[in-house]
């Protein structure tokens, strides 16, 4: 669940969704309903959002949305427009719909007269165009579990997962949640376990909703926190409007600084090491820049060094199980490859590779084994890597269409036989493959 929608505004009598145009007949609005979103000056103001669906053979491009609100009297008082969106409400201004796919709007309207609204009429439009299919990857270990804009996952065993659609970046409690089970292939919705924990007091004794400078609470500042709870640890890991990161116990009560003076880097996540508590927070800002990161546990100790000591990675780093190193992606002179840097001084080169965008997973470091997932003949392919035997492998190629604007992430269940990778982003979805036979 997006934060598109925040208010319900009152019941209106009338809304009509139609597509304009006999060339867009075949683009149909669904499960539309009119909501209220910030309009940057301290108010609100109506949207209309639901999903575009292509029920034609045609793909369409430049797809607009317009929007027409009328009084009783059937006086038009209101109009707007709108366009395609992604999970996190960014408008998708050059996407193509390609036959048989949805994908969300958001259309606001401004009202210009004081009546009530007692209808609003949707219509949507679009340019036709042949339909250009994306070649499919041959990937027969990979098991697809669901298309949509995967953001979270947790293993709950080695046999269920639990995984959030929504927007990156999101809170956990702003995405949907499904349950997986690998033995029947079932998918069902599900509150997440943690859910009911996060309380008015809770957030307040964390601090995760305050603004540091006057004390007061901002209910938007909680959504940007990427309050989190770990995997196997008790304490809850967060960051606050400056964005120095704490932790606290599951009650918001007793926390403890981990990390500060982060406020000029942007938190994209924490990934969680193998050992219970124990995580690397990455930074970055757009796609193709370096990743600044550090490793800590959730008891407050910085494990590797403060963020601003490590050199950035050109990849997402990945932590090992303890968080004294991680595997980063790092050029030096004419090298290119995965290093491993230590805690304690010095690092040791890997194995050389072209290195992925920091929109690709993190390395996943499993005692002598690391995986990792970087382009080869422009596929996106997992690898692993065997510190022992310093072997490389290719495991298999994954049907992931990463574009520039999306991300993908791995997690590696409890036992390390099976791996879920994730994708945002039109094309996102959930995948997962049996890593049983060992990197070979």
């Amino acid at each position: 669940m997006t934060r598109l929608s925040l208010v319900i505004l009152a019941l209106l009598i009338g809304l009509a969704a139609t597509a304009t145009g006999q060339e867009a007949s075949q683009l149909i609005l669904t499960d539309t309903k009119t909501s209220s979103q910030p309009d940057g000056f301290g108010g609100e103001r109506p949207v209309v959002s639901g999903e575009v669906f292509n029920h034609g053979a045609e793909a369409y491009r430049h797809i607009s949305i317009t929007v027409e609100a009328y009084s009783a009297d059937e006086t038009l008082i209101g109009e707007g427009f709108g366009f395609l969106v992604d999970a996190c409400g960014t408008a998708l201004l050059n996407h193509v719909l390609l036959p048989g796919a949805v994908q969300a709007f958001s259309a606001p309207y401004e009202l210009f007269e004081d009546d009530a609204v007692a209808s609003v009429v949707v219509n949507v439009d679009g340019q036709p165009e042949a339909p250009i299919w994306t070649a499919s990857v041959d990937a027969p270990a990979v098991r697809l579990i669901e298309r949509g804009e995967i953001a979270m996952l947790k293993w709950l065993d080695e046999q269920t997962l639990i995984y959030g659609i929504g927007c990156d970046g999101a809170v956990f409690t702003e995405l949907d949640w499904r349950r997986y089970d690998i033995a029947d292939h079932a998918v069902s919705p599900i509150k997440h376990p943690d859910a009911d924990k996060v309380t008015e007091e809770m957030i307040e004794r964390t601090g995760a909703a305050m603004v540091t400078q006057s004390g007061e609470q901002n209910a938007d500042l909680f959504y940007g926190s990427r309050l989190t709870f770990p995997p196997g640890a008790r304490r809850v890991v967060y960051q606050n409007d400056l964005h120095t990161i704490f932790s606290a116990e599951p009650d918001g009560s007793f926390k403890r600084l981990i990390h500060d003076k982060l406020h000029q880097h942007s938190l994209r996540g924490f990934t969680w090491a193998r050992q219970p508590g124990v995580f690397l927070a990455y930074y970055f800002g757009s796609r193709g820049e370096p990743v600044h990161y550090f490793t800590a546990n959730v008891e407050g100790q910085v494990l590797m060094g403060r963020l601003e000591e490590l050199a950035p990675s050109l990849t997402a780093p990945g932590p090992t199980a303890d968080g004294l190193a991680a595997v980063v992606g790092w050029r030096r002179g004419n090298v290119s490859g995965y290093f491993i840097d230590y805690a304690f001084g010095g690092d040791e080169l890997l194995f050389e590779a072209e290195l992925p965008g920091n929109n690709y997973p993190a390395p996943i470091v499993a005692g002598d084994i690391i995986y990792v997932i970087r382009s080869l003949e422009g596929s996106p392919t997992l690898q692993c890597f065997n510190r022992r035997t310093r072997e490389l492998h290719t495991v298999t190629p994954l049907p992931l269409q990463l574009s520039p604007a999306a991300r993908a992430w791995s997690w590696l269940s409890p036992n390390g036989t099976r791996l879920a990778v994730a994708l945002n982003g039109t094309e996102g979805g959930l995948w997962w493959l049996d890593l049983a036979g060992g990197c070979r």
